[in-house]
């Protein structure tokens, strides 16, 4: 059963929003510094998580002791220091606001990781900015972690290197020390947006790759679109206010070069159905889990719109996705005849 309300204030604890694979992954791996409260919003969930201690899609994780599920949101984050939000990007905004309506509820002290990859189609908003307009109080202590991280790959250990970013200081360091250890290898950047930026572009991009791969392109054509692809990806960052050199580090070029060539890559696989011909509802259905370059791709492309780029990749992908192209306008907007 889960502790008590009365018992949890007595521990400084983390806590993990979104039993999803990657926030079960992080919660697990936290677990080895302090315990954990893992959220899943669905009561039933959560229960069947905090039971068998194994999520459905990564069999070979069993949850530590220390981690304990709950869907009572105000119980999870009872006594928190810090708290990772790791939710599919079309629940932050809802999330968020729900926190802001129980405001006396949240830990005043603790620092927060937004760990979701997206942008808000209207706002054009990153998922940190989401949560900070809703809790403008966590604005100076509120970071990002992104990067290359397939959570199934860290659940077997694999070494993996992420990028936390925000303001410098006592916090940061914090919470890097929190989740530094195998397999984990953490780098801080200040440059928050544009890290966020990179983790949501490289989805939409990395549908592009599984459409090559769909229409058996090959590595060349697939190695010239990652290149094309970075290159809008450092515009689209030095447009909307980030740094470039962040484009060409792990939240960037390597989260590409993963989601966009890995067979663990839900986007990936997703385009590969769309370049055999498969029209996108029949392939999310055969995705189990979510593929945010989805809808990632249509906040990309009114993004760089209103920032006046070009940016013919993204506009590709998003043709393909929303408006039935045919697959094979990627290579034409790739630049191939």
């Amino acid at each position: 059963m889960v502790l008590t309300l009365k018992t949890e204030k007595k521990s400084n604890n983390i806590c993990v929003l979104g039993a999803g694979l990657w926030g079960t992954v992080l919660a697990n791996h936290a677990a080895r510094r302090g315990p954990v409260r893992l959220w899943e919003f669905f009561p039933e969930l959560a229960r069947r998580l905090e039971e068998s201690r194994r999520h459905p899609h990564i069999p070979r994780l069993e949850l530590k002791r220390s981690v304990r599920v709950t869907s009572r949101i105000e119980e999870a984050l009872v006594g928190a220091l810090a708290v990772l939000i790791v939710l599919p990007s079309a629940h932050v905004r809802a999330t968020a606001a729900r926190l802001r309506g129980m405001r006396a509820a949240l830990p005043g002290k603790a620092r927060w990781i937004s760990a979701s990859k997206g942008i808000e189609p209207g706002s054009h908003w990153t998922m940190s900015e989401i949560v900070e307009k809703e809790l403008p109080s966590l604005r100076s202590r509120l970071f990002a972690l992104s990067g290359p991280s397939f959570a199934r790959e860290v659940s077997r250990g694999v070494p993996t290197q992420l990028v936390l970013a925000g303001p410098a200081g006592p916090a940061r360091a914090e919470l890097k020390s929190l989740l530094q250890g195998p397999p984990l290898n953490i780098e801080e950047s200040s440059d928050r947006k544009g890290v966020e930026l990179g983790g949501a572009l490289k989805n939409v991009f990395a549908i592009g790759c599984g459409v090559l791969d769909g229409l058996d392109a090959g590595a060349n054509t697939k190695a010239a679109f990652i290149t094309r692809a970075l290159a809008e990806m450092a515009r689209v960052i030095r447009a909307a206010g980030g740094r470039v050199e962040t484009a060409y580090g792990p939240a960037g070029i390597g989260d590409l070069i993963a989601t966009g060539t890995s067979a663990e890559s839900r986007n990936r696989a997703l385009g590969e159905k769309l370049g055999r011909g498969k029209a996108l509802a029949r392939a999310l259905r055969e995705i189990p889990t979510v593929t945010e370059g989805v809808e990632s791709a249509r906040s990309a492309v009114t993004l760089s719109r209103s920032l006046r780029l070009s940016c013919p990749l993204l506009v590709g992908v998003w043709n393909i996705l929303h408006r039935h192209a045919r697959p094979d306008i990627l290579l034409t907007a790739a630049g191939f005849p």
